[in-house]
Formats: structure tokens, sequence, C-alpha cells
């Protein structure tokens, strides 16, 4: 299992990003942290609401 402890850091890097670039969209902004060899539309260009609404049916399917 991997270290549960690794996530706090790395959303504290994820916000600070953000907050120096508040125009990005979530999505866009990772993008463009990870520069993938192809391209990612799908997640490039989600609005942040879509985003959000995702984020909640995710866990309608996986809550535990």
């Amino acid at each position: 299992m991997r270290d549960p402890a690794r996530i706090e850091p790395i959303l504290n890097l994820i916000r600070t990003a953000w907050e120096l670039n508040p125009d990005m969209r979530l999505g866009q902004l990772i993008v463009n942290i990870v520069r993938p060899k192809e391209s990612c539309p799908e997640v490039f260009y989600v609005e942040d609401d879509e985003l959000v609404r995702r984020v909640g049916k995710y866990f309608d399917i996986h809550q535990r």
C-alpha cells in the first residue's frame, strides 16, 4: 500500500501552484505540470464544476 502521508504534501504543492495560476482549471494545471507525451484534452479542458460533479459521482460509486 502506498504511504497515505504523501497525500497532504502533494496537495499542498498543487494548491500553491494553482494559487499562482488561479485562472487555470485544475485539469489544465495538472496537464501543464505533467507534460504528457500524448495530449489529454478530456483532462485539460474539463471545467472545475464538472470535475466536482464527477468526483461526487466517484464517491457515490466507491463509498466504503
